[in-house]
């Protein structure tokens, strides 16, 4: 990040001795090439607690740099790549990207940056060791004295004959997940008197889980009685009992209780940037919705002051996992058994089923298809509505004359043709 803190959430409860765990690891004086584990559950804190160490200590190093989303980043096209740019970038502290052209150019040239200086590198969402590998290659590339942290949900993600720091992140205590609760529910450290009994029961259904607290307490800021009741009602009909331990399916169950709080509005931008705009930037991203008569810059508020979507330091589009998750289901639940009849397509397997058997229809706003197949244009014929195409590797035949007229946002990595065709609509692109 080229020196710059890091955003952290001003409310930050029952961390500090993971964070003070990682300072004295990162301070050891030691001349070896050291690598930390946080692993733990979506949710636990893991980012939060390698943000402030992060901040706290990246002075300390001749350079450093902290790569958000690895996970989610290596699965787009030329993945791999954008982080080796992006870490090179921090290391030479420069504000152009480098220019690699492949994964293999792009370890060399890191191999030679990070000899030279002693660097705090953070690898965060690691989720196998082939993308930690990319990105840094072998730990005895580095400078005598670099640190290494990673975040990831895998404790086995290094071989164990492998030497690290390993930190194990467990959920809030029942009092700290209160506070926690309160500041995003109420503005102050301790629930209002008349809501302590529903503020207790909904912590509890929480599980200690940072993320589900805060997003819970922001859907619930300045709502009457009423709405604390059915949320605690809808809590109980969809069987998410109060647990010290929560799994994953009961923490989505707990986001789509927040979902369901969303103006239609705020609901339907929410499943566009998730399934569209992850990762891109915040302006560019504007720009679109706005033409797909979104009040984007109003409603990206709501979604930020719910804990839904952030805006990182690069002036990106971020989302937790979990959210996104809970987002490409919400999309599959329009229609389970017919996906040619859900408003966004992004499944590799049911993008391309629709695409080949002309199943279509005028329900679907927004496909995404990574693919190195050819399809016929005939294929969008029945897509009235779509606004928002991704294309990756695709190739597609026949008359552009089919193409959607409502077209507003085409990224079509791989075309390959010379020139724009004629009969190509562009008149809303």
């Amino acid at each position: 990040m080229r020196n710059r803190r890091l955003r952290v959430d001003p409310y930050v409860i029952g961390r500090s001795d993971y964070v003070e765990s990682l300072n004295m690891w990162l301070e050891d004086g030691s001349n070896d090439v050291g690598v930390a584990v946080i692993h733990g559950m979506g949710g636990i804190g893991k980012t939060t607690i390698a943000k402030i160490a992060y901040n706290q200590n990246f002075s300390k190093f001749q350079a450093s740099s902290f790569l958000s989303d690895i996970r989610e980043t290596s699965k787009q096209a030329n993945g791999f790549v954008h982080l080796q740019r992006n870490l090179l970038s921090d290391i030479l502290q420069k504000r152009k990207m480098e220019k690699i052209y492949s994964v293999d150019e792009g370890m060399v040239k890191i191999k030679r940056v990070v000899r030279c200086k002693r660097v705090l590198i953070v690898l965060d969402d690691v989720e196998n060791s082939e993308q930690f590998n990319a990105v840094l290659g072998m730990r005895d590339w580095f400078h005598p004295g670099s640190k290494i942290i990673i975040t990831t949900r895998h404790q086995h993600l290094l071989k164990a004959h492998e030497v690290c720091v390993r930190l194990k992140v467990e959920g809030l205590l029942v009092h700290q997940s209160l506070k926690l609760f309160s500041w995003h529910a109420f503005g102050q450290p301790h629930p209002q008197e008349d809501y302590m009994e529903h503020s207790r029961h909904l912590v509890k259904c929480c599980g200690g889980v940072p993320l589900a607290l805060q997003v819970l307490g922001s859907s619930l800021f300045g709502k009457t009685a009423n709405v604390w009741e059915n949320v605690v009602r809808k809590l109980k009909e969809n069987a998410v009992p109060t647990l010290d331990v929560i799994t994953e399916g009961k923490f989505q169950k707990i986001l789509c209780i927040s979902f369901d709080s969303l103006q239609d509005h705020d609901k339907c931008l929410f499943l566009h940037i998730a399934c569209f705009f992850i990762g891109k930037d915040k302006d560019l991203a504007t720009t679109t919705l706005d033409e797909c008569d979104f009040a984007t810059e109003v409603g990206l508020q709501h979604l930020v002051d719910r804990c839904l979507v952030e805006i990182n330091a690069r002036n990106k589009l971020t989302m937790h996992q979990l959210l996104e998750n809970m987002g490409k289901a919400i999309i599959c639940d329009e229609s389970p058994e017919d996906p040619g009849k859900r408003t966004t397509l992004r499944h590799k397997k049911e993008a391309s089923d629709v695409l080949r058997n002309l199943t279509g229809t005028r329900s679907i706003k927004g496909l995404m298809l990574h693919c190195p197949s050819t399809f016929e244009t005939k294929a969008f014929t029945k897509m009235l509505n779509l606004e928002l195409l991704l294309l990756d590797n695709v190739k597609l035949s026949g008359s552009y004359e089919d193409f959607p007229k409502k077209l507003i946002w085409l990224s079509w990595r791989g075309f390959s043709l010379k020139s724009i065709p004629a009969n190509f609509c562009m008149e809303n692109l």
